[in-house]
């Protein structure tokens, strides 16, 4: 075995040990408030399950996540009890040969992204599934995962926040949040498709005009309307409701790994102020969130240490 074949067999091994331990790990960030329990049902997984299955030796997100956070993981499955039983490299492998056979991946796709009609990948898994297709690997992965994180908690995590995260305070669960979100999407994607004729026929488009037009055809024939009981005195409250969606739903947020270095920032500098390590920690993981930049999360730490 020459010096290139031993170093891919190390790097080869090295991936096999950091897979074995993934969902221990991310549990055990989970476990310290470094990340949300929902962090297999996330884009930013998929696109590193994704690049895993292209090359077995790249650096898995929760390696990064732990070596941000200063953590050391132990492996907590069962070997003996399938249910526990990690997805090894090997079986990774086959699951892409297998999928090669029967379907071709959709490269228009990646990298995987949030998409207006898609808030998560397993709305990726029921859009393959309500239309016949195989889902891609990544994807069955990204669901065996979470069945795995949730054995393993042992009780400690439910479906719901393995899946969705943890319930928003006076927003309900997933599925109601879900559904106050849906009232936009369609609407959403007729301003679009309208915006875009626009653009061909050189002529010109109204928001505010073309938001009443469109309620008041939902009403005539009875559909779902975004509002209920809408007129022209309330159209413009409308409109600032669905900006206030398209911000929360479609702006782009920051990377796990961005957002984890943008706390990191944050303790640091609230550390540099004269503040305990562990009390930084815990009002930078309090206040913090991926829209946020480092300054805003120190601001809004410093006004919460000071109330």
């Amino acid at each position: 075995m020459n010096d290139i074949d031993n170093s891919r067999y190390e790097d080869l091994d090295w991936a096999e040990s950091e897979n074995l331990i993934e969902e221990s790990t991310i549990l055990q960030l989970i476990n310290d408030s470094e990340v949300e329990p929902n962090l297999f049902n996330t884009f930013d997984w998929l696109n590193n399950m994704y690049e895993r299955i292209q090359e077995p030796t790249t650096e898995l997100l929760s390696e990064k996540l732990a070596n941000l956070s200063a953590v050391t993981p132990e492996y907590r499955g069962k070997d003996f009890d399938t249910s526990d039983r990690t997805i090894e490299l090997n079986e990774i492998e086959t699951l892409e040969k297998q999928y090669n056979k029967i379907a071709e991946r959709e490269e228009w796709r990646i990298p995987y992204k949030k998409h207006f009609r898609q808030d998560n990948p397993l709305e990726i898994f029921l859009q393959d599934i309500s239309y016949g297709s195989y889902p891609p690997p990544e994807v069955m992965m990204m669901l065996a995962k979470c069945f795995s994180l949730y054995l393993i908690a042992e009780g400690k995590l439910s479906l719901e926040e393995v899946f969705f995260g943890r319930q928003v305070k006076r927003a309900g669960n997933y599925s109601m949040r879900k559904a106050r979100s849906s009232n936009f999407k369609e609407f959403h994607y007729q301003v679009e498709h309208n915006k875009q004729f626009a653009i061909k026929s050189s002529t010109s488009f109204n928001l505010q005009d073309f938001a009443l037009d469109y309620l008041r055809k939902c009403e005539k024939n009875e559909t779902d309307c975004p509002i209920v009981d809408f007129t022209e005195a309330n159209i413009e409250s409308f409109i600032t409701s669905y900006y206030r969606w398209k911000k929360q739903y479609l702006n782009e947020s920051k990377s796990i790994i961005d957002f984890k270095e943008t706390q990191n920032d944050a303790i640091h500098a609230l550390i540099s102020l004269g503040y305990s390590s562990s009390k930084a920690k815990e009002v930078v993981l309090k206040q913090s969130n991926q829209r946020l930049t480092a300054e805003e999360i120190i601001k809004k730490a410093i006004i919460s240490l000071l109330e």
